[in-house]
């Protein structure tokens, strides 16, 4: 009589919607990663050691998209997670209960840990894979932290941090120049797999002209160029070519820096509600798609403008 052979499958969750993908993902990687292979069916630890979720999430963000996360990046997690500063390396004792990793909301937001994790995760993975891949993309780090490096730096040094505020948000945050001439950190309005179906990450960091150095000090052509789209050939002889670009917009810190603008670009008003307070990086604001531009100061519109934008208003409803 042949051997009887037999094997555990994979956790399976059936879901009716895609919006209870990351729900379903943060079920099968914590039945996958914790689940006793003896155990009755659909149990699962309810606590487990942080470290030991951390090894599990490093696992799952390099085979999702390339390449793992730094110490300093697993320690960022354990502080989000855990929504506290904590001493590095953190300690075999300090665990985590499933409802903290993927059911209470982190403070002042909407959605969880898990889910602010899985967004970035999967932004990496469809847009970012190859600046993150070597290095280019620092990714998990706190905003402070990442101001408390540019500081020391010449203006124009930048690095790329994913948004606190914004779910599979990637910002740009840079050293500028106030009044005084002292140093200043402004943060571009994040970026999402939206924009960047529109315009990569690398083509809008070539596009800025206020960023020189990818932190600490290489030039922005050096860890970017290769991921530049080529220029787009014209399709007819007859007609010049055109491309879409990214600019900074908004009046200038300081009459010696110049942030690129060009004012004839058309504006559009699909989105007339104002910019959401609740974003962590208010500085320089700016969406390709609607020219938008966060915390500018106010300026009345004229008879005209408010017109235009009434008539809109009334085509559109």
């Amino acid at each position: 009589m042949p051997p009887s052979v037999w094997t555990i499958s994979l956790p399976v969750v059936v879901i009716v919607h895609g919006n209870q993908e990351p729900q379903s993902w943060a079920t099968i990687t914590w039945d996958n990663a914790f689940a006793d292979i003896n155990r009755v069916p659909f149990h699962v630890p309810d606590k487990v050691s942080w470290n030991l979720l951390a090894e599990a999430l490093n696992t799952k963000y390099r085979a999702s998209t390339g390449r793992s996360m730094t110490q300093e990046n697993m320690h960022f997690l354990c502080e989000k997670a855990f929504r506290a500063n904590l001493q590095f390396p953190v300690s075999d004792d300090l665990t985590i209960t499933w409802s903290q990793f993927c059911k209470e909301p982190l403070p002042d937001r909407t959605f969880t840990f898990w889910e602010w994790f899985y967004a970035a995760m999967k932004v990496t993975r469809e847009h970012l894979r190859g600046p993150w891949n070597d290095g280019s993309i620092v990714g998990f780090i706190h905003k402070t932290k990442a101001e408390d490096y540019l500081l020391k730096c010449p203006r124009g040094t930048f690095l790329l941090r994913f948004s606190d505020s914004e779910l599979g948000g990637i910002t740009i945050a840079w050293v500028n120049e106030s009044n005084d001439g002292q140093p200043q950190i402004l943060h571009i309005q994040p970026f999402t797999a939206k924009d960047f179906a529109t315009r990569s990450l690398s083509d809008r960091i070539r596009d800025f002209e206020d960023l020189y150095y990818l932190y600490p000090n290489k030039p922005k052509n050096e860890a970017f160029d290769r991921y530049t789209s080529p220029p787009v050939p014209s399709r007819n002889r007859n007609y010049i070519p055109s491309e879409v670009r990214a600019v900074l917009m908004g009046p200038s810190n300081n009459n010696n820096s110049t942030i690129n603008s060009y004012p004839n670009t058309p504006s559009s008003y699909n989105h007339l509600q104002s910019p959401d307070a609740s974003r962590d990086t208010p500085s320089s604001g700016y969406n390709l798609e609607t020219d938008q531009v966060s915390h500018m100061p106010y300026q009345p519109l004229d008879a005209l403008e408010l017109e235009n934008i009434d008539m809109f208003a009334s085509s559109y409803n």
